[in-house]
This record gives structure tokens, sequence and C-alpha cells, in this order.
């Protein structure tokens, strides 16, 4: 009797265990967060548009110490830097659960910071979408058995001005090529680590990258030496910046024309280049491409190549992006 009594009062608390444990399980993210906002996917708040206002299921106040978003207490975003992603502090009125954290991404084209706002091309034509492709694509990406380009232009830039901007002769030869800033405009400091963060962030995601091609213009191959993938880049004027360029057709039959002569490997090849790039212009037979993508400095879009060497866009991702992803499937402890 008194043995089953005992296992009677084990069974009680197992019972009672296994119930606490249950109760334990985390309930879905976005379900855990209460974000309620249609534009919060997959860990990222897609902010589309000025004065945006952050929906929660229950009261809340708001707040980012970020110098690229201005966000009110009620969580009204009246602007976010294109590009960037910040985090957002959530505290919650009326309950005892813990402040959370949230990211948003600046889903835009219109919202750029001197001194990249002075070098910005066309605007894109829908870059919520593009980069909503693009974030979708990344939690995939490489998919296994396709081949792959990422067309990247080259990291922040600002420090002096090419050459031919200010000057109607031929100028030095190869003026482009050089690393001194009163005949071409070269990287800045935040472009050198952009560039040298993003290089960590492709070894740390595995990325196969297999080639490693560049414009002649040395804030480009500098971008490419920073970045340092494991292949020497190889330089192709056909993506050179229109300053000075040697391919009529322009930067992005350019890009095309190089993808051409790759082999379809299972690998990736690493195009970096200039504005515009993103833009097809007069480019024809590519439905899957925006008229104009998004195109930060530092920023990307992905592209599949089939055996056929037929291109299709992944969608835009920015500097940010890449990096956030990153942070995501390898947290610092």
């Amino acid at each position: 009797m008194k043995a089953l009594k005992i296992l009677f009062i084990a069974i009680i608390l197992l019972a009672g265990c296994s119930r606490e444990k249950a109760g334990d399980m985390p309930a879905p993210v976005k379900d855990n967060l209460k974000i309620t906002s249609p534009e919060f996917t997959d860990q990222l708040l897609f902010v589309n548009k000025n004065n945006y206002q952050i929906l929660t299921s229950e009261a809340a106040t708001f707040s980012s110490a970020d110098p690229h978003i201005q966000i009110t207490n009620s969580g009204l975003i009246r602007r976010l830097t294109s590009a960037e992603i910040v985090p957002v502090e959530i505290t919650w009125k009326n309950t005892a659960k813990p402040k959370l954290i949230i990211y948003a991404l600046g889903a835009t084209d219109i919202n750029q910071d001197l001194p990249y706002k002075h070098y910005h091309g066309a605007l894109a034509t829908n870059a919520f979408a593009a980069y909503q492709q693009g974030w979708k694509t990344l939690q995939t990406f490489p998919a296994k058995g396709e081949t792959y380009a990422i067309v990247l232009r080259h990291a922040d830039a600002s420090i002096g001005v090419d050459f031919s901007v200010n000057h109607s002769n031929m100028g030095p030869p190869n003026w482009w090529k050089s690393a001194d800033s009163a005949l071409a405009r070269q990287l800045n400091a935040q472009g050198v680590q952009r560039a040298t963060i993003l290089g960590q962030v492709f070894k740390d995601l595995s990325y196969p990258i297999k080639r490693v091609i560049s414009s002649e213009f040395n804030r480009a191959l500098e971008t490419a030496k920073l970045i340092n993938a494991s292949p020497a880049p190889v330089l192709d004027g056909r993506i050179n910046h229109l300053s000075h360029t040697v391919y009529p057709d322009g930067l992005f039959k350019g890009m095309l024309s190089i993808i051409q002569e790759q082999p379809v490997d299972n690998q990736i090849t690493l195009i970096i280049a200039h504005h515009p790039i993103n833009e097809p212009r007069s480019a024809t037979g590519y439905p899957s491409f925006p008229d104009v993508s998004p195109f930060n400095w530092t920023g990307a879009y992905l592209i599949k190549i089939s055996p056929d060497k037929t291109v299709t866009y992944l969608g835009a991702v920015s500097w940010a992006m890449f990096k956030y992803w990153r942070d995501i499937k390898f947290p610092q402890t």
C-alpha cells in the first residue's frame, strides 16, 4: 500500500513537471512580441514610408537611440534612413513583461543621408518589394545546386572627385585606377569599415564565392580587397563607372556579358561595380528585374544564373540586411 502511494505521488509530480515544461514552450515569435504591423515579417519590420505607425496588440511606448531613426514615444516613425536597420525598444504599459527589442529596416529609397545623398541616382521602382524579396531570398541563400551572382555597389566613397568631373581633357593615364583622391574618388572611413565587415559576414555565412570581378576604379577594387574573398579580384572595364567607361552599352549590359562568360558550377560570382548597374535602362528580356533597384553603397542585388545563362533577379539586400541576417544565424554570446 505504501509502495502504491509513493508511485501515485511520483506520477502526480511527473505530470506536474510535464505541464510546467509544456507551459514554458515559447509562443510563435510574432505572437510573443505582439507586433501586429503587417510589415513585420521574419524578425524584421519593413518601414515602407515616412510617418509609419508601429502597431501592437497591447499599449506600449517606443524608443531608439540610433541616429538613423526619428521615432516618437507612441511608435510613429517619422523617418528612417533608407537601407539601414535599427533597434527599436518596446516597453509594455499594462503588463509586467520585460522590454523587447525589434529591428526595423528603412524599406524606402527616399531617405538618404549625406554624403550618400549627394551620390544617389534614380529612385528605386519599388524599394519595399525589392527589400522584401531580398530578405526572403537571404534566408535560403545559396540554395544547393544553384549558381548565383552577388552584384554589389562598392563601399561608401566620398573622398575626392573623379578627374573627368572637373576636366574636359583625357587626363593622366589610367587616372580612374588611381588611389589618389585628387584623381579619382576613394572610399571613406565608413566604406573601409563596412567592406571589411561585409567580408567577415560572407565568411561567417560560408558563401561559396568562386570568382570576384571588379570595376577598374580603385574604390571598387579596394572594396574587393577589403571583402577579401579567397579568389583574387579580376578587373573588368565593362562595369566601370560612367565617368570613364570602356563599354558603350552600359553597366547593366556589361554585367550581363560578364555573367555569360562564367561557368554554371553551383558557386557564387561576386561582381563589384557602381551605380547605375541597378538600372536595366534599355536592356530587354529580363522581366524579373525592376526598372531601378535600390542600390546604396555596399548594397547589392542577388541573381540566379540558370544553365542556359538566363539570369533571374532575386531581390535587393543592403549592407545592414547582410549583417543582420548573419547576426540572427550566429547570435553574439
